[in-house]
């Protein structure tokens, strides 16, 4: 997190002169990234360092918003708020709608007419939202994720600690990352060879990641205690059907 904070503070410096930046744009956590989590005091840096210099911090919600890390937002882990946050994505439950969030203050300073748009105040993702907020709510999904994300970690990490060449099990909620690595490197192979599995059995996983090593795992909201279990299972025997090279090294499969 040092490391991380201190490059930006060099950019500052050297790329870019502070009052010429407008805004950072971050997600509390990587989704297309590999489900990275925001280190530990992360975001409250930036936040001091937007408050510093005078330019916005806006948290991209668009993966992490309405619930799906066990709180209705991945900030609120961090206590670290936003001048502007976007987000789109689970708060329909399929349709197509997104939406920007700031202080009234802040969004007085756009000229009148400029969030307009052909798209903008469609009824049908307007009341499709309204519903899913008010299920959410109602059959307590929030609460849900954080419960079955924390299931789902306990058992990852379980099968991680049987299974060689998963080195990392990260995440928030229920938005899991699995990262497969081979004498350290990333091993997009076996990860898409447990992947290819887990689809043969019926479980659709991601995957993402620089290196497209990493399995993406991000149920439904209402996923349920033995639907988790199911896919746990799933994934342990799709991890045995892809074994790494030492696996079979060490099964004599390669004698």
């Amino acid at each position: 997190m040092e490391f991380a904070l201190a490059d930006f503070d060099h950019s500052l410096r050297t790329v870019t002169s502070p009052d010429q930046v407008a805004a950072v744009f971050v997600e509390p956590i990587l989704g297309e990234g590999g489900c990275v989590p925001a280190p530990a005091g992360f975001l409250a840096g930036l936040r001091d360092r937007a408050d510093a210099h005078g330019f916005l911090l806006v948290f991209d919600e668009v993966q992490t918003g309405f619930g799906r890390t066990g709180r209705f937002w991945a900030h609120q882990h961090d206590e670290v708020r936003p001048d502007v946050l976007v987000a789109a994505k689970g708060m329909t439950g399929g349709l197509p709608l997104s939406v920007m969030a700031a202080s009234d203050e802040l969004m007085r300073q756009g000229h009148q007419g400029s969030q307009g748009g052909t798209f903008n105040g469609n009824v049908l993702a307007c009341a499709a939202a309204i519903a899913t907020l008010e299920v959410i709510e109602s059959e307590q999904l929030v609460q849900n994720a954080d419960r079955r994300g924390v299931q789902l970690m306990d058992g990852l990490q379980q099968i991680a600690a049987s299974r060689d060449g998963f080195s990392d099990v990260r995440g928030r909620g229920l938005m899991v990352g699995c990262e497969l690595t081979l004498d350290d490197h990333p091993d997009p192979a076996r990860a898409a060879a447990i992947q290819q599995n887990c689809l043969d059995s019926g479980l659709m996983v991601q995957r993402g990641g620089p290196a497209r090593n990493v399995l993406r795992l991000l149920p439904a909201l209402t996923v349920s205690a033995d639907e988790v279990d199911t896919a746990l299972d799933i994934i342990d025997d799709a991890a045995a059907g892809a074994p790494s090279d030492r696996e079979l090294e060490h099964s004599g499969a390669n004698r």
